[in-house]
């Protein structure tokens, strides 16, 4: 029996692409201001905005996705306890095909701290997990589980869209670290 392999596709797309994707998921799938483990969406697609130093976990198990944007200016994001338990009570756990991405973060130690613990979260889970961390400038993304893709947004990556860049060369110049799993691959 053939192993069955799971991708899901990394997209960087126009601020034009963003904003009609999103058209189609939908406000009551946005994951809002405060940026609490609260307002985390477990829907078929899902969106959030203004990733800063914030942090954007996503989890996708194929059918739905858990997305979750961190800020690191609020005390209670950084109880790494509350953060595991959310996602085990969010998740079925044992499921083969989860896969993850973490998004965002800055250079200062809270902002640093949150993206840390959520990359641990992902790795005690066992689960495989791609990463874009500090961007150039605030990003947006969504996911869909109808296409398996995720969808990277900003200004900057706008601009580079425009000059014809390749897709990781765009990942690559807009943030500081670009680690793709091997369970992703870049659109």
């Amino acid at each position: 029996m053939t192993e069955i392999s799971f991708t899901s596709g990394i997209k960087p797309v126009s601020l034009i692409e963003f904003s009609n994707s999103i058209g189609k998921i939908g406000t009551q799938n946005s994951v809002n201001y405060p940026w609490t483990i609260k307002e985390s969406i477990k829907a078929p697609a899902a969106y959030t905005t203004n990733i800063c130093d914030c942090t954007m976990l996503g989890i996708s198990d194929g059918t739905n996705v858990l997305m979750m944007h961190i800020c690191p200016t609020v005390e209670q994001n950084h109880n790494l306890f509350s953060i595991k338990q959310f996602i085990a009570q969010k998740l079925d756990l044992k499921k083969d095909n989860l896969e993850g991405i973490l998004v965002g973060s800055k250079l200062n130690k809270k902002s640093q701290e949150i993206y840390e613990k959520l990359s641990e979260v992902l790795r005690n889970f066992n689960i495989p997990y791609s990463e874009l961390k500090i961007g150039k400038d605030p990003i947006k993304t969504a996911y869909s589980s109808q296409t398996d893709e995720w969808l990277i947004s900003s200004s900057y990556i706008d601009k580079l869209l425009k000059k014809g860049t390749e897709p990781l060369s765009i990942l690559k110049s807009m943030f500081k670290k670009v680690n793709i799993s091997e369970t992703d691959e870049v659109l």
